[in-house]
């Protein structure tokens, strides 16, 4: 019994040294936020319904990370306004023997967000976010570019709820 102690007594003394931490660790500004809500994205680009995919994938990502509930507007601690402000593509590689046709798409898209209490009406957070991508071409450039578009939507997703959740 007394090894036991011992042995969880080193155990916790070597941990507390290293930076851990048990719970969460929210950023300062959403400590009182325990829920979020999520309406749909503005869109500030001339790419078409695209707002409902990225808002669906944040609130994907918030439920699978667990720091924040999900939940409507009116039962919100906080709400996170988002709006793409742009999509950038590129050309990442060009087809091997023609090099003004391209094989490989870079797909980058900017978000800026916000992230407004419900009560007070104080903006908590605010910024960007980043998603990036990229796909190959091929007979059908249009549906490869929007199931790159849901990949980018799922990479800045990510980037925002480390941002909201870790606040880096």
């Amino acid at each position: 019994m007394k090894t036991h102690l011992a042995f969880l007594l080193a155990i916790s003394i070597t941990l507390a040294g290293c930076g851990y931490k048990l719970g969460e660790v929210r950023p300062t500004p959403m400590r009182s936020v325990r829920s979020l809500a999520v309406p749909n994205f503005k869109n500030n680009t001339f790419e078409s319904r695209i707002e409902v995919l990225f808002a669906d994938t944040l609130v994907k990502k918030l439920q699978q990370d667990g720091t924040y509930r999900v939940v409507n507007t009116k039962q919100a601690d906080a709400v996170v306004y988002c709006t793409i402000e742009k999509i950038e593509r590129g050309a990442l590689r060009s087809v091997q023997n023609n090099v003004l046709a391209t094989s490989e798409f870079s797909l980058i898209v900017t978000a800026r967000f916000e992230v407004v209490d419900e009560g007070t009406g104080r903006v908590l957070m605010q910024g960007q976010a980043i998603g990036r991508t990229s796909f190959f071409s091929g007979n059908d450039l249009q549906t490869l570019e929007r199931q790159g578009l849901s990949n980018a939507a799922i990479d800045l997703a990510e980037n925002l709820t480390t941002r909201l959740s870790e606040g880096w």
